[in-house]
């Protein structure tokens, strides 16, 4: 049942992005706020380092530290810690292997990714959970770009979950840029987000800041900062 519902979120906020959402444009390389992944990896044999820092009305936060490297021609590893101040204070590692399918070529291109995670809640941790995902990114036109994920989830608590993810971006000049993200992490109602992103030096120093919120009526926003670094 709640497999259906998660396809039908996800095919219908698709249609509404690429049907609304025409003046969107192509991302930058590294996105460290948003969950939705794209299509790319980093160059062969170099290295690139996403940070990023979170705060919510509810007075929590959480940080990431990500730093990834491309050590041949098609395969990029990551191992990323993250920490959250809240009710549980969660904090963990997780490693990723992640290889282009198919290279972005004048119009999509598609990869996939696992990722392995373990987090300790209030002292107490947990089994390692996997994700499995399947990023697809779209050129639609000179200043328009997409990214989708379809993924699965298998967390610690034998729990399943359809994992899916829309973003869409738009140059504004060589500097700045917009995006538009949804996305869910659990059973519950989707989440939204957007960004601003400043390339400080351009392909490689990125600074990003985000809004986001959740569709329903328990309100959950929160405020971000991000910074992508590719020497």
């Amino acid at each position: 049942m709640f497999l259906h519902a998660s396809i039908q979120w996800y095919c219908a906020i698709s249609v509404f992005l690429l049907c609304g959402i025409v003046m969107l444009a192509q991302k930058s390389q590294a996105d460290p706020l948003l969950n939705t992944d794209d299509a790319t990896i980093t160059a062969a044999h170099r290295c690139q380092l996403e940070t990023a820092y979170s705060y919510s009305k509810a007075d929590t936060w959480s940080y990431q530290v990500t730093p990834a490297c491309n050590f041949s021609e098609n395969l990029e590893i990551s191992v990323g810690y993250h920490a959250s101040q809240d009710v549980d204070n969660v904090h963990g590692f997780s490693t990723q292997v992640k290889t282009v399918l198919k290279p972005i070529n004048h119009f999509w291109g598609v990869a996939s990714s696992l990722m392995l995670s373990q987090d300790e809640q209030s002292q107490h941790s947990s089994d390692l959970d996997w994700f499995f995902n399947l990023p697809m990114s779209f050129n639609l036109a000179p200043r328009l770009g997409l990214d989708t994920n379809l993924g699965y989830q298998y967390a610690p608590d034998h729990s399943r979950l359809i994992r899916w993810g829309i973003a869409a971006h738009y140059s504004l000049s060589d500097r700045w840029a917009l995006s538009a993200e949804t996305y869910n992490q659990d059973r519950d109602a989707p989440f939204f987000q957007t960004a601003m992103h400043y390339n400080l030096i351009p392909n490689t120093l990125t600074l990003e800041a985000t809004f986001g919120d959740r569709f329903n009526a328990f309100r959950q926003r929160w405020f971000g900062l991000g910074l992508s670094y590719t020497p």
